[in-house]
């Protein structure tokens, strides 16, 4: 497995950009093609005033990769009318891509980029998505939250995550949350760690039975306590916005914490 093909939704805005130089970071270390994806509605009922609209497009998306984080870095870019998480899909390229990497405005969850579309693209990509919260000038990896419950599900879409996990080596911090509401006996946790480390050999690695009021505190709380790089969950695509770890959700983490959050459908 490796990173071949990056999707970036792309709205010229600065936390489509914070995305975007990240992508350019990946696409650096692993000589992936950056897909810059722009969605765009139609305004007028007046086929003129679209046409010059999308020339208007064309034209800033033809000077996206004079950036210059993007040097040295293939981009393919693609006009979206009326988004929408069919169309991208649809479309045979985007639907192979190993990556999504995407901005999102803080407190306003992840609306600000292409709208509530957004939030279904997380629910139901394919492929993992990695959202990214504030401007990185380099993407660096040292100290990995893996939030889970280690269910087997969980414990076999590990392996989605593997290929950026392997551009860094950082250490990795399997996280088990026990909250009142939620309450697994230790033994059992760690029984299902270990089953997890049986799957997956991983070279540096934490293992933490952390107790507090909700998954979503402590996800946030065990992360700050190790200056952790980023968050991983899988997520549960219809049931709602990461739905993850014994049913919880959780897109409070993605609203509270500058951290970047990658995550997997289930």
């Amino acid at each position: 497995m490796s990173i071949r093909t990056i999707i970036v939704p792309y709205d010229f805005s600065d936390c489509a950009t914070d995305a975007l130089r990240v992508a350019g970071d990946l696409a650096h270390r692993t000589g992936a093609v950056i897909d810059v994806v722009h969605a765009y509605e139609e305004t007028s009922h007046s086929h003129t005033e679209n046409h010059q609209l999308r020339e208007e497009l064309e034209a800033r998306l033809a000077r996206v990769p004079e950036l210059p984080f993007l040097k040295g870095v293939e981009l393919r870019k693609f006009m979206l009318r009326q988004l929408t998480v069919t169309e991208i899909f649809k479309n045979e390229r985007l639907a192979s891509a190993d990556l999504i990497v995407m901005g999102t405005h803080g407190a306003s969850g992840m609306k600000g980029i292409v709208g509530s579309n957004t939030q279904r693209i997380v629910r139901q990509a394919p492929m993992p998505v990695l959202v990214i919260k504030h401007h990185v000038e380099q993407f660096e990896l040292e100290n990995v939250v893996f939030a889970s419950n280690f269910s087997a599900q969980d414990v076999e879409k590990f392996e989605a995550f593997r290929p950026l996990l392997e551009l860094f080596d950082p250490k990795v911090h399997l996280l088990k949350v026990n909250t009142p509401r939620s309450f697994e006996r230790s033994e059992d946790s760690h029984r299902a760690i270990a089953a997890f480390l049986q799957r997956h050999e991983l070279r540096r690695y934490t293992a933490t039975i952390y107790n507090d009021l909700s998954i979503e505190e402590g996800i946030l709380n065990f992360a700050q306590s190790i200056d952790a790089d980023l968050i991983a969950m899988a997520t549960h695509g219809r049931t709602g916005f990461f739905h993850v770890v014994n049913g919880s959700l959780t897109e409070d983490i993605v609203n509270h914490t500058p951290l970047p959050v990658l995550s997997v459908k289930l």
